[in-house]
């Protein structure tokens, strides 16, 4: 039987509630190995895939994405999305820290970073086991929306898929 402070908890519940809520931000995914010179500029200036899908009226997958789209995406897509579920939890701030870790820039945003472990069996029995309701809203909310906004399937009734617990969370 294990036993936890009840700092502990806290740390880990909110890890759970943080942690699926911006799995991709600006992340890089394989074979995603170098960024644009000029990111900024370009975004800024409509240049690229993002903004030649956006000019033709169709959307950009994630997985088609450039690092400079990938970025312009979290940050005027999902994390406004995610950012309103999770205030509807009572989070109080959120950030790209809550999902990437605290080491997020040196990591380049990489996932899954530093977040609760989680057993690749079963991830949600072992959420539930560390926090249930933090976990019901990951099931219910965080999964399906993020899964949604990536354009990549997953399971809610396991918590795997293309999008699944472990993109966002270590596999224990």
């Amino acid at each position: 039987m294990r036993t936890t402070s009840p700092s502990t908890n806290l740390t880990i519940s909110l890890s759970l509630f943080l942690a699926a809520g911006l799995g991709f931000v600006g992340c890089k995914k394989e074979g995603d190995t170098t960024a644009p010179a000029d990111a900024s500029e370009d975004a800024a200036a409509g240049e690229g895939d993002a903004a030649d899908a956006d000019a033709a009226g169709g959307e950009l997958a994630w997985a088609d994405m450039d690092r400079s789209a990938r970025m312009e995406y979290m940050g005027t897509t999902v994390m406004p999305k995610m950012k309103e579920a999770f205030m509807q939890q009572g989070v109080d701030s959120f950030k790209c820290a809550n999902c990437h870790g605290a080491d997020y820039k040196e990591v380049d945003f990489a996932m899954p970073n530093d977040l609760t472990p989680l057993d690749p069996e079963n991830p949600i029995q072992s959420g539930m086991d560390l926090d249930e309701e933090a976990t019901k809203f990951m099931v219910s909310t965080v999964l399906p929306q993020m899964a949604e906004l990536l354009g990549e399937e997953t399971d809610v009734t396991t918590g795997k898929g293309e999008f699944g617990c472990l993109s966002c969370h270590l596999s224990e």
